[in-house]
């Protein structure tokens, strides 16, 4: 790479890409504040990496042919544009949270803070990810993830296009050939693992290669295919008009644009988190970006709606937009403990227009714009490795928890609700006798138990639709459909949650199995009942400081499964554990110190020990308990094949299948693997006598 005086020659500004950009953020903060309006408002972000993908391409394919490009003045603009309004944010947050977070939020924002100044929040979340997640209501730097995706790009693509420039190779093989790898690696982990492809940069730079693609054509091949354009302009000006005249390529682009509208619209509609994306679907609004940008300021989406004076507007802060509306919208929902009202969302994403034009004007113009400099770019990048300490800090020392010393939530900047303590938070509250509980962050549990909130009839019909499903496929394969119910701990032990915590008699759960229990070839089995009639003569069932059922609990739940099915039942005795179960709540509360016990913890011990082995399935959705395997058993009690897909109450229960059954194969959670089960069985060649779903009652 040659060095020259010369700077980097930039794109020619079009409007109707900042009024795409407007699209793509409006969408996105409308599916944050009322994601029952638009479901799919989400892919926003998928527009905005084509976008990314087209503009800095252009500027590295133009500069790379030009001999102009210069690393340190292409990342100099990379820290100008993105860093001063990312600081601002974070910075925010961090103040805020230190008057409203308690320490475990105050650790996690910390976390959270430090991956986002240092662009790897993508795989923060992706770890994180799983059946103990928090509430991603509740992460205020949630969306930073995708901005890492992007910086990330911004690294290595133009190190490796100038990599292979050097070498004289075909740029625009390159790009195809990375762009295949991804999209191929996106759909194939989309079928394992959809959090891992959703945050994973190898499987979501195919999306900002195909800006890349865009990019390198209209630089280069713009007049290559006129010839072929003028023919299809023609054929659809016959379609659409009566009398003829010469191409111009004014209907071909207007085809494209309004395609490309059609399928942002389409994906907006249609498209939803139920679904398993990105994958295929994600093709929906990458293309539809691509043809919008594709058809040029001419069309008439572009020149009319696009160039729009309020969608450039929101355009040129769609950067700003970004990065406030989702801390407020997450910080509303922490301070209310519960969704917040119609009026506070609205509230909150009006503040956040107003904070992100004040930012565009005041913080990100005049840095942005103004003169260059190498004492700016190296005062941003110590300030954000400065806030990335900062939040490093804060996670290592455990939210600074001396902040809320003899704190009360009175004394709180803004007063929280949903707050049993201040021994608590939105994730965890400590009952009677040392008994910690799941808070509200998770599945709305807290709600659910007082039954402050009712299932949609929708979500219930869904839930029936989707076992219905399965227990169909089922009959048609001879295959038994069980599901096995994982009880809360507060509905087994509801003697011990806080006084100002009352279960209501009516269960959120029944709402659902209610209808579930009308499904034909479905067994639903709840050990609730059998559960409350022997926790007094059995011992303690539950971990006081975990959420699950401890080894008898779990026996105790089998037991009256395997009494129901007619199953035989593996024949263990329980002593006490000499040492105490620290649990999962322990974790997510960070309590030091905090009292263990060990007459919540049981041994089991083996009259016939089974003799197991077990064995990895490839390209198989993990479960929570690690990868999917089979299970065989020599001295099995059954010669039954069995399915099972469950979550983490499958834990304890696992060692009890595998006693009991010759084979067992686990094949996921629930969540993302019960969708598909009934399409796995009909594929089968080797069809199961019985599937067993068990699912925790809060997650219904």
């Amino acid at each position: 790479m040659k060095a020259h005086q010369t700077h980097l020659s930039h794109p020619k500004y079009r409007p109707d890409i900042d009024g795409l950009r407007a699209i793509a953020v409006l969408a996105v903060v409308a599916f944050h504040a009322f994601p029952n309006w638009i479901r799919g408002g989400f892919i926003g972000v998928d527009i905005f990496f084509v976008i990314s993908g087209y503009l800095i391409s252009t500027i590295i394919f133009e500069n790379l042919d030009k001999g102009t490009f210069s690393f340190s003045e292409f990342y100099a603009r990379r820290i100008t544009r993105i860093f001063p309004a990312l600081l601002l944010v974070l910075v925010a947050c961090l103040t805020f949270g230190w008057f409203v977070l308690l320490a475990d939020e105050y650790k996690q924002l910390g976390k959270h803070t430090a991956g986002g100044a240092g662009f790897v929040s993508n795989f923060l979340l992706w770890n994180e990810a799983g059946y103990f997640d928090n509430s991603a209501e509740t992460k205020p730097l949630l969306h930073l993830w995708s901005l890492g995706i992007e910086e990330q790009f911004y690294i290595l693509w133009p190190l490796l296009l100038w990599f292979f420039w050097k070498r004289n190779f075909n740029l625009f093989i390159i790009t195809i050939a990375v762009a295949i790898a991804s999209f191929i690696l996106n759909i194939e982990g989309v079928k394992h693992d959809m959090v891992a492809t959703f945050y994973s940069p190898q499987s979501r730079f195919w999306e900002l290669l195909s800006g890349s693609l865009l990019a390198w054509l209209t630089l280069y091949k713009k007049d290559k295919f006129t010839h072929f354009k003028n023919e299809i302009d023609d054929f659809f000006y016959s379609i659409i008009y009566s009398h003829k005249r010469e191409s111009n390529g004014k209907t071909l682009v207007n085809v494209f644009s309004f395609v490309g509208f059609f399928l942002l619209v389409y994906g907006f509609w249609r498209i939803n988190k139920e679904l398993n994306f990105p994958g295929t679907w994600a093709l929906v609004p990458v293309l539809g970006a691509v043809l919008i940008i594709s058809a040029g300021t001419n069309s008439w989406v572009n020149r009319i709606i696009l160039s729009n004076k309020v969608l450039v507007w929101f355009g040129l802060i769609s950067f700003p937009l970004y990065l406030w509306h989702w801390p407020l919208l997450s910080f509303a929902r922490i301070i209310e403990g519960e969704v917040p009202s119609p009026s506070i969302q609205i509230s909150a994403v009006i503040l956040s227009i107003l904070l992100s034009w004040l930012t565009y004007r005041l913080v990100e113009r005049p840095i942005r714009f103004g003169k260059q400099s190498n004492a700016k770019v190296t005062t941003l990048v110590v300030l954000m490795i400065t806030v990335g300490y900062i939040g490093y800090n804060t996670y290592k020392r455990d939210g600074l928890s001396f902040r809320l010393k003899n704190m009360t939530n009175e004394k709180l900047l803004i007063k929280r609700n949903g707050l049993e303590s201040l021994l608590a938070s939105l994730a965890w509250y400590k009952g009677k006798d040392n008994w910690l509980f799941l808070g509200n962050n998770y599945d709305k549990s807290v709600s659910k138990l007082k039954l402050t909130i009712t299932p949609k009839e929708s979500e219930t019909e869904a839930t029936k639709e989707l076992f219905s499903a399965l227990a169909k496929a089922g009959a048609q394969s001879n295959t038994k459909v069980v599901l096995l119910i994982g009880p809360n701990k507060s509905s087994i032990y509801s003697e011990y949650l806080p006084d100002n915590i009352v279960a209501s008699p009516i269960k959120y759960s029944s709402f659902f199995l209610d209808k579930l229990n009308s499904v034909p070839n479905l067994t639903v089995y709840n050990p609730t009942d059998d559960m409350l009639r022997v926790k007094n003569t059995e011992g303690i069932l539950y971990y006081r400081t975990d959420t699950h059922w401890n080894n008898k609990g779990a026996f105790i739940a089998y037991s009256g499964f395997s009494k129901l099915l007619g199953l035989p039942l593996p024949q263990v005795e329980f002593i006490q554990s000499s040492t105490p179960h620290s649990g999962d709540l322990i974790s997510i509360s960070n309590l030091k110190g905090f009292p263990l016990h060990v007459d919540d913890s049981w041994d089991v011990v083996w009259k016939n020990k089974p003799v197991i082995f077990e064995k990895e399935i490839p390209n198989e959705q993990k479960t929570t308990f690690g990868s999917a395997t089979v299970v065989t058993n020599e001295n099995s009690l059954s010669n039954k094949y069995v399915w099972v897909c469950g979550d983490s109450f499958s834990g304890a229960l696992k060692q009890y299948f595998n006693a009991t059954f010759r084979e067992v194969r686990y094949v996921g959670h629930w969540n993302n693997k019960l969708k598909d089960l009934p399409e796995d069985l009909t594929k089968a060649d080797r069809k199961p006598d019985m599937i067993i779903v068990e699912k925790v009652e809060r997650s219904f």
